[in-house]
């Protein structure tokens, strides 16, 4: 049996149980010791470097990820490590072109794995920037 077919949640749940010793894990679901250990291992390094898989779809109101304060901003959210959602990119395009114009600032977080993209207007306007307008698209 491979460690995708049994749930994270039952894995967590008997390492609980026994103390952290993967291989009575291994043992007790029936699992490949050293495959538990690789993804024990994946799952502690994406944990350090803070990526964490978003559980269930993209919420309908995407704002309920955005920060305190800052949920009326959020124009765009999607799965770390993945890229933006077609249906996304006029927003992210709008935002690029206002950010450049130097009326607005953009910025994003993470939550629970995902990525908020967030555009915020400036009270007093930058001068013109030339950041994603020279970007070149390969």
């Amino acid at each position: 049996m491979t460690t995708n077919s049994i749930t994270s949640a039952l894995i967590k749940e008997e390492i609980k149980r026994t103390g952290g010793n993967l291989s009575k894990v291994a043992r007790a679901l029936g699992l490949d010791y050293y495959a538990l250990i690789d993804q024990r291992k994946r799952e502690l390094a994406n944990r350090r470097v803070g990526v964490a898989p978003a559980t269930g779809p993209e919420p309908d109101d995407i704002r309920v990820l955005g920060r305190p304060g800052h949920q009326h901003n959020v124009i765009a959210v999607k799965r770390q490590g993945q890229a933006w959602p077609a249906h996304f990119a006029a927003a992210i395009a709008d935002a690029r072109d206002k950010f450049d114009a130097g009326t607005h600032e953009m910025f994003q977080t993470t939550d629970n794995g995902w990525v908020v993209q967030y555009l915020i207007p400036r009270l007093k306007p930058a001068p013109r920037r030339k950041f994603f307008s020279e970007m070149v698209v390969m």
